[in-house]
């Protein structure tokens, strides 16, 4: 078994794969809630205690190994680090401390990364792949099942929280000004659209599991089903305004972990899909860690394609 160490802004996560039949099958999944983002100063530089929080996040990680046989460990870093003024110094730091070689990725990367790993799944031979972090959102359009763009937007659903919303969940004004932030972001980029456009979006990551189960929860409907539409999701994102409180209730069933990022994530994925000209979006089970190990295995020679 190989082992990837995922040290995103909102999580955490530990996930060990066996190759079978030629796939990656996940064996073992441990999961932290660290919110290593609440810790970068306005400076943006990760406070001492987001440092100490990591070190420990990572030895017990280090203590759990010791009862899980590994060929390898691959421990790598999204937003958190990446967009850090201290990243390279914290980054030194924890390696002393934990022992762990990590691996910073670029945005990039990342995007390419998840578009590897929503191979894993039926893809249609066009469309996009949407992740969006707790630091930052990736997207990766691709054509003739090939990326033809990969790039990064250095806003996430933690981050927009921080920024824009005063309470556990956005009023439509702050709605409205993380919808504004995000499409000017969007506006920035020379994104592919032509022949993309109305294509799904694969949409990977946590907070994109957490809508499926958000949404399949509010419309009974959904249940057993891998996605939604744009339509859903706008109905869902009107009632958090009109009845916040049955939402609120709603979300600490689902998602009590994500109950202050969630809907500033599913603003993001209804603005990308607007501006996209997407109706539709398909949550796949596999993402950046299964393309990023994938990757890697493929660079040894331990994987073929």
């Amino acid at each position: 078994m190989w082992g990837v160490i995922d040290i995103g802004s909102n999580t955490v996560r530990l996930v060990a794969y066996a190759l079978e039949d030629g796939r990656l099958r996940p064996k073992l999944n441990k999961k932290y809630a660290a919110g290593l983002a609440g810790y970068v100063d306005a400076g943006g530089n990760i406070q001492e205690e987001g440092v100490r929080r990591l070190i420990e996040i990572l030895l017990d990680i280090r203590a759990l190994l010791e009862y899980v046989r590994l060929e390898a460990i691959f421990p790598f870093a999204t937003a958190f680090l990446r967009n850090s003024v201290n990243g390279p110094a914290v980054l030194e730091r924890v390696q002393a401390a934990t022992g762990f070689s990590i691996r910073i990725l670029t945005g990039e990367e990342e995007a390419l990364f998840d578009y590897y790993g929503i191979l894993y799944s039926q893809v249609n031979p066009c469309g996009l792949a949407v992740d969006v972090g707790g630091g930052s959102t990736e997207l990766a359009f691709f054509m003739d099942k090939q990326p033809v763009l990969t790039t990064s937007i250095p806003w996430g659903s933690l981050n927009l929280y921080k920024a824009f919303v005063s309470d556990l969940m956005p009023t439509p004004q702050e709605a409205r000004q993380i919808r504004r932030e995000v499409q000017a972001r969007l506006e920035r980029l020379e994104l592919p659209l032509g022949s993309l456009i109305s294509q799904p979006i694969y949409s990977v990551g946590g907070t994109a599991r957490a809508s499926l189960a958000l949404l399949s929860q509010e419309y009974k409907r959904l249940a057993g089903k891998n996605g939604y539409t744009l339509a859903d999701l706008r109905a869902y994102l009107q009632r958090a305004q009109d009845k916040p409180r049955e939402v609120l209730r709603g979300i600490l069933c689902a998602s009590p972990d994500r109950v202050h990022t969630i809907l500033p994530g599913l603003l993001v994925f209804e603005t990308v899909a607007k501006y996209c000209h997407t109706q539709s979006f398909v949550v796949s089970e596999y993402g950046v860690r299964e393309g990023y190990l994938s990757h890697v295995l493929k660079e040894r020679g331990d994987l073929h394609a």
